[in-house]
């Protein structure tokens, strides 16, 4: 059963991630600016969030695997629109329905991951299903500047919405759940829901700490291909480069997160988290050739992870007959912070300009690790520790 919620965040992540190198492509395909291109970012990560309160508690109402079932053959078709795409508009349309079905696809996944993993093995289940997502990530983010140079940014998805047909027969023919409840759910079902997660005051520090980190980190990584063109140090190829270094410093955590278990506590990993972080960001402002940026953002991305997976962790803790809504919670907050990201990124570059917002963006990641350990520490011990 894991192979196959492995296949469901698989097919979900290369969907999700494949545009950040996209952009200029994009742009040039359909004569636009590089910021009218953004857009399509922003079109997914958007409903992406915002679904997220409301199909977590469809999930622990009607059943986590209806509702990933539901998700997975909507993505499948959102995925077609995209590769068929035959105007701007039409690709933001497919992109924003498309951020609907990954909306519930990612979180739901992770919470029947977490259902039927014990409280000692948890964080390493979540991590073992996060490495899977990943290698996603690596795989689109370098196959889909390759393939855009090569034939077309469309490419990538094509291959997405392939492995979303086989991942989308998996879970209809083989995840099976007792029969859901008959009655309708009321709103003050799923009010009350998340009244029992927020009551719990670790709720409120995960996910201002994923808001924080999307905005801070995920709204520069679509920037990274315009601004290398604009210095003249690559393009589409080399940021395909670079955001697939990123994904791999967070498969280098996630791979022997439990090795890291044994020699450090929780805590001490999500604060050295944050200083990795920041290297991304703080390298990136400076105009070095791209291979040093590609360094940079795979020690950004081992520390991303050192500190994201320590959140999923305690979310998966905040209410345990509740998961699916509070890994919903979760994704929420994380993708808020990315539909923001890079509009606050490029509204800051244009006030200001792009090196002082890259700093600013590293500044607020290395203090938001230790910020992040630290108030966690004076809200006492989660229910694993």
């Amino acid at each position: 059963m894991f192979l196959i919620f492995s296949l469901c965040g698989l097919a979900a992540a290369i969907s999700n991630r494949a545009m950040d190198p996209l952009i200029t492509a994009i742009a040039r395909d359909f004569a636009v600016t590089p910021a009218a291109a953004a857009i399509v970012v922003s079109a997914y990560a958007l409903p992406y969030a915002l679904c997220q309160p409301i199909l977590g508690s469809l999930g622990d109402f009607y059943g986590k695997g209806r509702m990933l079932n539901i998700c997975m053959w909507m993505l499948v078709i959102t995925l077609a629109g995209v590769v068929w795409s035959p105007t701007l508009s039409v690709l933001i349309g497919a992109r924003f329905l498309g951020g609907i079905a990954g909306g519930g696809i990612m979180p739901i996944a992770m919470a029947m991951v977490g259902d039927r993993a014990t409280n000692a093995d948890r964080q390493q289940k979540i991590g073992a299903y996060v490495s899977i997502s990943l290698i996603g990530w690596i795989g689109a983010a370098g196959a889909a500047g390759i393939l855009a140079v090569w034939i077309s940014w469309r490419a990538i998805f094509f291959i997405s919405m392939v492995l979303a047909i086989a991942a989308a027969i998996c879970v209809t023919l083989f995840v099976k759940e007792p029969p859901a409840p008959r009655q309708r759910m009321r709103l003050a079902d799923a009010i009350g829901g998340y009244r029992t997660i927020f009551a719990n005051p670790r709720a409120r520090i995960c996910y201002g700490a994923v808001l924080i980190e999307g905005i801070a980190l995920y709204g520069v990584l679509p920037w990274i291909s315009p601004l290398l063109e604009q210095r003249g140090r690559g393009g589409t190829w080399e940021a395909g480069m670079i955001i697939m270094a990123f994904a791999c410093g967070a498969l280098v955590f996630t791979s022997t997160v439990k090795y890291w278990l044994r020699i450090m506590k929780r805590y001490q990993i999500m604060s050295a988290g944050g200083l990795l972080m920041a290297l991304g960001p703080i390298g990136f402002a400076f105009d070095l050739h791209w291979l040093w940026s590609l360094t940079f953002f795979t020690l950004c991305g081992t520390g991303y992870m050192m500190l994201h997976n320590g959140v999923q962790a305690e979310v998966s803790t905040l209410a345990p007959d509740l998961r699916g809504s509070a890994f919903s919670m979760h994704s929420c907050s994380f993708f808020v912070g990315q539909a923001l990201g890079p509009m606050v990124f490029a509204a800051g570059a244009g006030f200001l300009n792009a090196p002082i917002m890259l700093m600013i963006s590293g500044l607020v990641l290395l203090a938001l690790g230790p910020g992040t350990a630290h108030l966690f520490l004076q809200t006492g011990p989660s229910t694993e520790d």
